[in-house]
């Protein structure tokens, strides 16, 4: 489900990098280092585990690989926050973000969908917004039951201030901090299809728009992690 790339290919170069850091460059352009500092196994030097990298590069195939999900018996669902406290962060998206989150990845789902389906074609534009704006109220409304957590994972980064001069008598207060909190939930697949089959048929098929929406939604949003979907044998790519 998922999921947004949250961050920028500078913060994939700084976990991957065996120096931590990753100076960005354009042009003449000052460089901007992110570092990071901190996060489980730093110590001893082992390495980030494969499903975060995987996450960090927006490969969510490779998450359920790495963890040697099934996907034909489990619903994936890869989350990620960012803040700066780092136990509220996992509190908060454990127990109370992972519903919101959820509602996002529809709507990007549906937006995905929508523009996938509807590109290039004909028919009145209000009916077609009309069937985006049901599809997303209908979905966001899903208060999936069953979720358990698969995987955890967080990091802990710095960047310089914007506009700040390295202070190298204290360096530590030129630096913004803040965390990364990846998470794998999975949902039994027989569970999940069931309650989103409730929230599509709730949905009226007033239009041509809706009812083609919804084919493609029911398809997509049961293989996550698959970037084409098929809809009456027309195959429809989806971008990240």
């Amino acid at each position: 489900m998922n999921k947004k790339r949250f961050m920028a290919f500078a913060l994939i170069m700084a976990v991957l990098s065996s120096t931590g850091l990753f100076a960005a460059k354009k042009g003449k352009v000052a460089k901007q280092k992110i570092e990071v500092v901190n996060r489980p196994g730093i110590a001893l030097g082992t390495d980030v585990p494969g499903w975060v990298q995987a996450v960090l590069e927006g490969e969510n195939k490779q998450v359920a690989k790495a963890l040697k999900i099934d996907l034909k018996e489990q619903q994936v669902f890869v989350f990620t926050n960012q803040g700066n406290d780092l136990e509220f962060l996992k509190t908060w998206t454990d127990q109370v973000d992972v519903q919101r989150q959820v509602a996002n990845s529809f709507s990007i789902a549906v937006g995905q969908c929508a523009n996938a389906v509807f590109q290039g074609t004909s028919g009145d534009e209000s009916k077609k917004k009309l069937a985006i704006d049901q599809t997303v109220k209908a979905l966001s409304a899903i208060e999936l039951n069953g979720l358990l957590k698969e995987a955890q994972y967080w990091m802990q980064f710095r960047k310089p201030k914007q506009g700040v001069k390295i202070n190298k008598k204290s360096p530590e207060s030129s630096y913004d901090y803040y965390y990364e909190y990846y998470v794998v939930f999975t949902m039994n697949r027989s569970i999940y299809e069931s309650q989103l089959n409730a929230a599509l048929n709730g949905i009226e098929d007033n239009a041509s728009e809706t009812e083609l929406l919804k084919k493609a939604l029911a398809d997509s949003l049961r293989a996550p992690l698959l970037d084409k979907v098929k809809v009456d044998g027309t195959e429809y790519s989806f971008g990240d």
